[in-house]
């Protein structure tokens, strides 16, 4: 009888020692999981910094974006590998967007023909939707993309407001 009742103590120590419950070891495993929250944050600080003054904001006073026209044609700049973020294969899929792309013809100027700036945002959009990225991107990585579609996002509307203000003043 007291061998069958030390058998089970015993295994109750050796369970415990292989799965420590102990409440002080649950609240240091907390404080490093919140240590690398903290440090996730820092470094999407950093990036969402480096993002927005190397790309998308327009100097010399960083604040406003660049035209839609600009984002779009250097995009693949902002992408990972970019920014201290290692690359990914999904990224190099990527077909940068020359401007002459964008424009109908020299002769008419440099401005985008509104046509070709939709389909084009509308690739980038594509390209970048948090819905058709892949599961296997970094937190780096995706934070990245959702940000460069944000941004594209919001320039685009900034386009197409300013449109509707020029085309109200013509008419």
């Amino acid at each position: 009888y007291q061998q069958s009742n030390f058998q089970p103590q015993q295994q109750q120590q050796q369970q415990q020692q292989s799965h420590p419950q102990y409440a002080s070891d649950i609240k240091y495993a907390k404080q490093m999981e919140e240590k690398s929250d903290e440090e996730q944050s820092a470094a999407n600080t950093q990036i969402k910094r480096s993002i927005l003054i190397n790309w998308a904001l327009q100097p010399p006073n960083l604040n406003v974006l660049r035209p839609i026209d600009q984002l779009i044609t250097s995009i693949h700049t902002a992408m990972p590998p970019a920014f201290g973020v290692p690359g990914h294969n999904y990224f190099s899929k990527f077909t940068p967007i020359p401007h002459s792309d964008l424009v109908v013809s020299a002769a008419m100027g440099n401005h985008p023909d509104e046509t070709k700036l939709k389909k084009a945002v509308r690739k980038v959009r594509v390209f970048l939707h948090p819905d058709k990225l892949p599961r296997d991107l970094s937190a780096e990585q995706s934070f990245i993309a959702r940000m460069l579609w944000d941004i594209t996002s919001d320039s685009w509307e900034e386009f197409l407001k300013h449109k509707d203000e020029l085309d109200w003043i013509r008419s």
